[in-house]
């Protein structure tokens, strides 16, 4: 009687980390097709009045390819965290012209303190010159304080 309980708890052991690695697997493969970048638009505003909550975000780099903005950030968390990118057509007058944009980090109230770095993506072709369409650069900041900046020539 023993040995018949003890192999039903062994083929139910096996059966279910068959299972849990079977999840995995296809956790996983959702994850590598799913590797395409996820593009979000720039929020236009008529001033730089900002949302709440802002959660910090350290920007690591900037870097434009075409109109897209590419944001490598680190913050701190372990869950889901929204990132929206702000700006309004306030240009510094200067040759090139500057643009400050604002990106607004939402950590949903995670106080998971683990370091996670993510690259953010954004069309930032709203931010062209207004009378300068084509053939032109715009220097971009992203948070005053980050000290980063990137060339967007379109």
């Amino acid at each position: 009687m023993k040995l018949i309980k003890l192999t039903g708890i062994v083929i139910c052991f096996f059966a279910i980390t068959s299972a849990c690695k079977a999840k995995k697997q296809s956790a996983s493969t959702d994850e590598a097709l799913s590797s395409e970048p996820i593009i979000a638009n720039i929020k236009m505003k008529e001033t730089m009045l900002l949302p709440k909550p802002i959660d910090f975000v350290n920007i690591n780099s900037l870097s434009i390819t075409g109109d897209i903005l590419e944001i490598d950030a680190t913050f701190s968390g372990c869950g889901k965290h929204d990132f929206t990118l702000y700006g309004n057509r306030a240009y510094q007058k200067s040759l090139p012209p500057k643009i400050g944009l604002a990106l607004i980090h939402d950590a949903h109230g995670d106080k998971c303190r683990k370091q996670s770095t993510k690259k953010l993506y954004f069309n930032i072709k709203d931010i062209r010159y207004p009378t300068k369409q084509e053939d032109y650069v715009v220097v971009v900041y992203v948070n005053q304080n980050s000290g980063t900046s990137a060339d967007y020539k379109y």
